[in-house]
């Protein structure tokens, strides 16, 4: 009996169709971002990316090449974050705020050099990167404006021999200031 029903069942069936093959999709497309940096097509994230590399390839204020762990070490961010801001494996990835200006800090250059919006080596950045080297150093910002002012004068071709002296005097008084300093927080 439970044969009949396997042969009633097998009639019943209607033969299988073979498919149709799937045509392929059409991958996605961007329309080109017209980058203020250079070509049709290059977004923020590949002048970062392109700005970063040339900066870590020892194009910096420090005059040498730096390492992906020695970066992401002085940030504060993870080796991988740094590997996809330089090498993303989808599309290229740009770090919040914060780290940008991180890394301009570290580098000596401004946040404006790493996005693509001026060009390197400004007086902004050199400003900053002086700012933070004087901040560093415990100075405020009277004290840092009036060293600004201070060595402006020696652009001057009235007062730079003056200024550069005065300078010179400044910065004799602040090592001798510091050492003294040192020498007394070393006595017991």
């Amino acid at each position: 009996m439970d044969e009949e029903k396997k042969e009633t069942r097998a009639k019943e069936k209607p033969a299988r169709q073979p498919k149709a093959p799937k045509e392929p999709k059409e991958p996605k497309r961007r329309a080109p971002d017209t980058g203020k940096d250079g070509e049709a097509g290059e977004t923020m994230n590949d002048v970062f990316r392109k700005r970063l590399s040339y900066l870590m390839n020892g194009n910096n204020s420090l005059s040498r090449a730096v390492g992906i762990q020695e970066l992401a070490d002085s940030v504060g961010v993870s080796r991988p974050a740094i590997r996809k801001y330089i090498k993303p494996k989808g599309s290229p990835t740009t770090p919040g705020a914060d780290t940008v200006c991180q890394i301009a800090r570290f580098f000596g250059t401004t946040a404006d050099f790493l996005l693509g919006f001026d060009a390197p080596d400004t007086d902004a950045a050199r400003m900053a990167v002086e700012s933070d080297y004087y901040n560093a150093l415990g100075l405020n910002q009277r004290s840092i404006d009036s060293l600004r002012a201070l060595r402006g004068k020696q652009s001057d071709e009235r007062t730079s021999e003056k200024a550069a002296a005065l300078l010179a005097m400044l910065d004799k008084l602040i090592c001798d200031f510091a050492e003294d300093a040192l020498k007394l927080l070393e006595e017991k």
